[in-house]
């Protein structure tokens, strides 16, 4: 690992800290709060994902400017629009709803424009300092960092919106956001940098078509773009499911959304010691039988079949944080391993672009959907049809196609499912309470 690595780490627990509210559950809330539509909700959440296609004319200008740079300077430009949410967050209830959203909309729009550009820079940077037999083990590093910081921001927050909290909290919620987002640039501008000189650029057009063809990166992306279509969909329509239709309080969503970073976490301290060893077909076939068993968890109790209780709760909780953490590690490190050094930031530009125009454009569809079938609901024996049933069961049938096309991608062989699965719940939990049971005691000084 190159020296000052660790300052990626600290960098993305602040960072966390500070788009868990912009780009999570915080402002979807704030959004509710105000008694936002389905689609309006969409629209905010899909503002994200939709600007990330701004990386492919970015792309070109990466390697000139160089990683860090880059990154740098537009991290800096969107912290100020962190600052003028947090305004508007302060405006009192007696303030006009439908104004607030729009401006609310508007700082969005360019936060997300900024966060798309400059993004274009981070995996080729982060590829490039990493070396490829230690990638798994620093996107567990950091995946438990951000982790970590999730646990804490959202428990925080679901703190401040406790009960009928005071209608200024929600800027108290974003102005952490703010300070957390300036936090994080002390430590940007300390992880390693790679020389101008030393990246490999291919200065000719670049052939698009013939790079998204690509065999091994079109397989991949086929498969990506499927889980997605669930994964965006669910990430925008959580909130709104546990607030309008399980009446679930502000502050116990962002509790229950922190129970689940926690879970995350701990799915990743497992995973962490195999990863490298293991491969990434296992990991995401794990993480889709996850995914679809919380989907369809979802849907039995949106139907009526399955009670929602603590006991629910804890199962969704642990599918969701499970099936997460392995998807975000080894997806994430298979895109890594397929793209050929030339053309890099190219190839995962188009790789983001693909992937979020999905985790937009999905979510915008279900929100039109959602916002006419608002009361439609339908009995067939002990399921009920409404909006809610229908959704998780279409992500759960989402999620198995997505299963069905990852056998189509080729890897070599580094484990196989039932040795994994040996590793993953017997060996790695063994040896971690064995170091734990025999680590020495320090020798006290009398």
């Amino acid at each position: 690992m190159p020296r000052g690595i660790h300052n990626v780490y600290i960098f993305d627990m602040f960072n966390t800290a500070s788009w868990t509210v912009v780009l999570g559950a915080p402002m979807l809330l704030f959004l509710q709060h105000l008694k936002a539509t389905a689609t309006v909700v969409a629209i905010a959440a899909s503002l994200s994902p939709l600007l990330v296609t701004l990386q492919m004319p970015a792309a070109r200008y990466v390697e000139r400017v160089g990683y860090r740079r880059f990154v740098l300077s537009g991290w800096t430009t969107r912290s100020f629009f962190v600052v003028a949410m947090a305004l508007v967050a302060f405006l009192p209830d007696t303030f006009d709803r439908a104004t607030r959203i729009v401006l609310m909309l508007f700082l969005s729009l360019i936060f997300n424009a900024l966060r798309g550009i400059s993004t274009c820079g981070v995996l080729p940077w982060f590829t490039h300092i990493v070396p490829e037999t230690r990638r798994g083990e620093f996107l567990a590093r950091d995946q438990s960092a951000v982790a970590f910081s999730s646990i804490i921001s959202l428990f925080f927050y679901g703190l401040l919106l406790r009960g009928d909290h005071a209608w200024y909290s929600f800027g108290i919620v974003f102005s952490t956001s703010a300070v957390a987002a300036f936090i994080s640039l002390v430590f940007l501008k300390q992880i390693p940098d790679v020389p101008v000189e030393k990246i490999v650029s291919n200065p000719n057009p670049m052939p698009w078509r013939e790079m998204l063809f690509y065999p091994p990166f079109f397989k991949y992306l086929r498969y990506n773009v499927v889980i997605n279509m669930a994964l965006g969909t669910s990430a925008v329509f959580w909130v709104r499911y546990f607030r309008a239709f399980l009446h679930v309080s502000e502050s116990n969503v962002l509790l229950i959304a922190c129970a689940t970073s926690l879970v995350l976490g701990f799915a990743l301290l497992l995973i962490t010691p195999l990863i490298d060893r293991a491969g990434n077909k296992p990991v995401l076939t794990l993480s889709g039988l996850f995914l679809a068993t919380h989907f369809i968890g979802w849907a039995c109790v949106a139907a009526g079949v399955l009670p929602f209780n603590y006991p629910m709760i804890a199962w969704q909780t642990f599918t969701s944080g499970f099936g997460g953490a392995l998807w975000n590690l080894a997806n994430v490190r298979c895109v890594m391993g397929i793209v050929p050094i030339m053309g890099r930031p190219h190839f995962l530009a188009l790789y983001s672009v693909i992937s979020s125009l999905t985790v937009g454009i999905v979510p915008l569809i279900w929100g039109a959907i959602m916002d006419g079938l608002d009361h439609w609901s339908v009995s067939w024996g002990f399921w009920t049809w409404n909006s809610y049933s229908l959704l998780y069961v279409t992500m759960a049938c989402t999620i198995l196609a997505g299963l069905g096309l990852l056998r189509t991608i080729v890897e070599p062989e580094k484990m196989t499912w039932d040795v994994f699965m040996r590793e993953l719940l017997v060996e790695t939990p063994s040896r971690g309470i064995s170091r734990l049971i025999n680590r020495p005691r320090s020798q006290g000084l009398g």
